[in-house]
C-alpha cells in the first residue's frame, strides 16, 4: 500500500489506482503502452520510464463548483467535495484552501486554479468558466470578486480569458492579461490562467529533457508542430537550434512570441499560425528533425504530410496511446523505425501518461 492516505480515495474519480503501489502503477502503464503498440513492432523495444515522484506535483487544478461545493466527480457522476488532494503542490493546496472560503452564488460552473511554479512565490490565479448570466450577476453584485481580490487572487473570466478589473464604478472585464503561470527549464513563460499548459512544470521538464537528449547536435534547424506557448521551443532555442513553429492557436502564437522576446531567444525563431491538423501546409524547407505534439486526437491526416517532409528524425510526444498507435502504424510502413521510447509519468495515481517516441528514417 501507498504511504500516502487520501480521505477521498474511495469515492473520487480523480485517481484511478486506489491502494496500488506506485512502482506497480508504473509497470501497469508500461504494459498499457505495449498493449497498444506491440503489434506494430518487430521486436519489443526497451521502454524507459521517467517520473518526478508519486504525489504533490500539480501546479494547476481543474474542478467543478456546484451549489458552492468544490470538487471532482465520482464514477457515478456525483460531485465529491474535496478538502485535501495529494496531487497538488503545497502552494496549490494552500490556494485551494483560500478559495474554499469564498462564496459563489451560482448553481454550477468550472474553475481552473493556478499558482506560480516558483515555490517561493505567493502568486495565485483563478479562471472562472461560468454561464454568461452568472458572470453578469457576479459583476453586478461584486461581493464574490471583492472576496477574491482580498485574498490576492488574479481573476480571469469566460472563454476569452478576460481579466477582472475593479474601477470606481464597480467591476468590469478587460482584455486578457498574460502573466508567468508556467516555466520550462527555468525559463519563465507568460500565459493566461485559461491557457493550455501541462499540469506541472516539474513533470513537463522530463519531456523537455528527453527531447533535448534525442536531438542530434549536428543539425541546426528544427520544425515544431503544435508548440503552444513555447514549453519546448524556448529550450530548443537556448540550445542553439533554429526553430520554425507551426501552431494553429493564434493566442498561443502571440504568447510564444512574447516569451521568446522576454527571454531574448527570438533571433532564430519563425512562427507560422496555421492549422496543420486540418489542412495541408506547404513547407518548402528540409528539416533533419521534426518535433510534433498533437492533441489527444492525434495527427489525423497530418501524419501523411509529416511523412512527406521526409525528415531524418521525428520526435512524437503523445498524451493518448490509442491515437499514437494509429499514427505510428502509418510511420512504420517501410518509412520509419522506432529508435527510442520513453514513458513520462506526468499524471501519477491516474491511468494517464505521456509517451515520447523517437522515429528515425529507415535509410538513415
Amino acid at each position: 500500500m501507498s504511504t500516502q492516505a487520501c480521505a477521498h480515495l474511495e469515492v473520487c474519480n480523480g485517481c484511478h489506482f486506489g491502494k496500488t503501489l506506485y512502482s506497480e502503477q508504473l509497470v501497469l502503464k508500461k504494459q498499457t503502452l505495449l498493449n497498444h503498440i506491440s503489434h506494430l513492432l518487430l521486436e519489443t523495444p526497451d521502454i524507459s520510464i521517467k517520473t518526478s515522484g508519486s504525489h504533490f506535483l500539480r501546479q494547476r487544478f481543474d474542478f467543478t463548483i456546484e451549489n458552492n461545493q468544490m470538487g471532482l466527480y465520482s464514477s457515478d457522476r456525483k460531485l465529491v467535495e474535496i478538502e485535501n488532494c495529494l496531487q497538488l503542490t503545497p502552494s496549490l493546496q494552500k490556494a485551494f484552501n483560500d478559495l474554499k472560503t469564498v462564496h459563489f452564488p451560482i448553481k454550477k460552473g468550472s474553475i481552473r486554479l493556478r499558482v506560480d511554479p516558483d515555490p517561493f512565490s505567493n502568486k495565485k490565479g483563478i479562471w472562472l468558466d461560468f454561464a454568461n448570466l452568472d458572470i453578469k450577476n457576479l459583476l453586478a453584485d461584486g461581493k464574490t470578486f471583492e472576496q477574491l481580490l482580498a485574498l490576492n487572487f488574479e481573476v480571469e473570466i469566460g472563454q476569452k480569458g478576460k481579466s477582472l478589473v475593479k474601477t470606481d464604478m464597480g467591476f468590469k472585464l478587460a482584455d486578457p492579461k498574460p502573466n508567468t503561470w508556467f516555466q520550462t527549464k527555468n525559463f519563465k513563460l507568460l500565459s493566461l490562467i485559461s491557457s493550455f499548459t501541462q499540469p506541472s512544470s516539474i513533470t513537463a521538464d522530463l519531456i523537455t529533457e528527453t527531447i533535448l537528449q534525442w536531438l542530434p547536435r549536428n543539425i541546426s534547424a528544427v520544425a515544431e508542430f503544435g508548440s503552444g506557448i513555447g514549453q519546448f521551443t524556448l529550450p530548443l532555442l537556448a540550445n542553439g537550434f533554429a526553430v520554425d513553429v507551426f501552431e494553429s492557436d493564434e493566442s498561443a502564437c502571440h504568447l510564444l512570441k512574447l516569451n521568446a522576446k522576454s527571454n531574448r531567444l527570438d533571433e532564430n525563431l519563425s512562427i507560422y499560425n496555421d492549422d496543420f491538423q486540418r489542412k495541408s501546409i506547404v513547407v518548402n524547407k528540409n528539416y533533419d528533425a521534426v518535433l510534433v505534439n498533437p492533441p489527444r486526437s492525434g495527427l489525423k491526416k497530418f501524419a501523411d504530410e509529416l511523412i512527406r517532409l521526409n525528415s531524418k528524425n521525428i520526435i512524437y510526444v503523445s498524451c493518448f496511446p490509442e491515437s499514437l498507435a494509429i499514427d505510428l502504424e502509418k510511420f512504420l510502413c517501410n518509412t520509419y523505425k522506432i529508435k527510442e521510447l520513453t514513458l513520462i509519468d506526468q499524471f501519477p495515481q491516474t491511468k494517464h501518461f505521456e509517451t515520447c517516441v523517437l522515429l528515425q528514417r529507415v535509410d538513415f
